[in-house]
């Protein structure tokens, strides 16, 4: 049987539309002998139909992938956020933790050079101590500093009650003292020891310019009493503490060359060789 008039441009609208299932379809039933234009036309219908339902699930599929997509997008936005929020946080609390560790250094290393001063210090200072064979009443400096002296009695009686001041702590005390004691008493023999204490409660008082100025004055007043060497190694030191490395070498190199045979003299050596 020969095929109605305007199959042919059915049969590709329906390959268009439909795909083959129209195609193959509408071959069975013509191989058939038997098919319609009643036939077709519901065969036709019924592969549209698929074809709108085909579409329509395309069409869902399509925005159901592009809102998980969308959502994979913003899922993906907000963990580099965090990501990178949390590195942030990481950074500075890094950052935070290698500042206080280098605050830490240095004060580890500024705690150790005290204790290799004070050390030093005490190693060079073992022989020298400000001592007072009197008994004065340190309470009565006070009188005795108005009273002024000039007389031998009356100058060991305020050196007595200096350094007992001196050796209580009573730093104010002891400066009075010891200042009075060398304007009345500068041709006694502990006047060079008094001007060193004076530089010495300058440096417990961290007036560290003034202890240089105190120590210098030993040299300047009494340039040949025993203390000028040790006068120096402090001057050496509070230079040391000031990381003022030249002056320090200065005075050390002084006690050494100068100062050979004094009892601080080694302890200035060995200090000068760790300064180069």
């Amino acid at each position: 049987m020969t095929p109605p008039f305007g199959t042919s441009v059915t049969l590709r609208r329906g390959w268009g539309r439909g795909g083959g299932v129209f195609l193959v379809s509408a071959a069975l039933l013509l191989s058939a002998g038997c098919a319609t234009k009643g036939d077709l036309r519901d065969l036709q219908g019924e592969v549209a139909g698929q074809a709108d339902r085909q579409e329509a699930f395309l069409r869902d599929l399509s925005a159901d992938i592009q809102a998980l997509r969308d959502s994979l997008e913003v899922q993906s936005a907000i963990a580099n956020e965090m990501v990178v929020d949390s590195r942030g946080v990481i950074a500075r609390q890094l950052r935070d933790m290698q500042t206080q560790m280098s605050q830490m250094f240095q004060l580890v290393g500024e705690i150790q050079r005290t204790v290799v001063l004070m050390s030093r210090r005490l190693q060079a200072e073992g022989g020298r101590v400000t001592t007072s064979t009197l008994r004065a009443d340190p309470d009565s400096l006070g009188a005795l500093i108005r009273r002024g002296g000039g007389d031998p009695a009356a100058c060991d009686q305020i050196w007595e009650a200096s350094v007992t001041q001196f050796n209580r702590g009573s730093n104010a005390a002891a400066q009075r003292g010891f200042s009075g004691f060398l304007r009345d008493c500068q041709d006694h023999p502990r006047a060079p020891s008094a001007q060193f204490n004076l530089g010495d409660i300058a440096e417990q008082q961290d007036r560290l310019e003034d202890a240089i100025q105190e120590f210098l004055r030993v040299s300047q007043l009494f340039p040949r009493a025993d203390d000028v060497p040790m006068a120096y190694y402090r001057v050496a030191l509070i230079y040391v503490l000031q990381e003022n490395v030249a002056s320090a070498r200065t005075y050390l190199e002084l006690v050494v060359n100068s100062h050979a045979d004094s009892s601080v003299a080694e302890v200035a050596r060995a200090a000068l060789q760790e300064l180069r």
